[in-house]
């Protein structure tokens, strides 16, 4: 089987990378559209300790390498995330075997963006911002209670800003690893092959 183009060609990783990751906030199907979210946050000892969650990337502006999901502003990551801006996205295609490691800093989109990102939010996504109690809070029992409106204060888009990628394709003529490097502009700094 002939390798893809990108195989053995930097340039076109990096473009096959992005590509899949716009794919991803434009399909709800491809395995791009969820990400793994890791951010520092404390444990009940008061020590650094990592934390991992699924979020669903909703758009993707990959000129300027920037990524956006959104959360209920109440829930423990806001917190995490003013603490600790610096994360890391992980994204996995068990089919085509390619992983995904970005480096970004993450931040509140600006109040105008989550005006115009909670007006395109339908009523089953706004339903996700009507729990009375904050996410991870402690309840009685398993159901949760709605308030009889969703509050748009609670809805929070993030942007998070890439710094790097870490590019690996696992395949059986032999696994290629790369990673690129991003400068505030969104402009390639670095690429470089990296052992697999």
């Amino acid at each position: 089987m002939e390798p893809p183009a990108f195989y053995n060609d930097l340039t076109l990783t990096e473009a096959e990378a992005w590509r899949l990751i716009a794919r991803g906030a434009a399909d709800r199907h491809s395995p791009y559209h969820l990400m793994q979210l890791a951010s520092l946050g404390m444990d009940a000892d008061g020590l650094p300790s990592p934390r991992l969650r699924t979020v669903v990337l909703r758009a993707v502006d990959a000129k300027a390498r920037v990524l956006r999901f959104h959360t209920d502003a109440r829930s423990p990551k806001g917190a995490e995330l003013a603490a600790c801006p610096r994360v890391q996205v992980l994204f996995y295609d068990p089919g085509h075997k390619i992983q995904l490691r970005l480096d970004a800093t993450a931040a509140p989109a600006p109040d105008e963006l989550r005006r115009a990102a909670w007006a395109a939010t339908n009523r089953h996504g706004r339903l996700c911002y009507a729990v009375t109690g904050a996410p991870s809070s402690p309840q009685a029992v398993p159901a949760a209670d709605f308030a009889a409106e969703a509050e748009a204060a609670v809805f929070q888009p993030y942007l998070l800003t890439v710094s790097g990628l870490d590019w690996l394709y696992l395949a059986a003529q032999g696994h290629r690893r790369a990673r690129f490097a991003y400068g505030a502009d969104g402009s390639v700094t670095h690429m470089g092959w990296l052992t697999p």
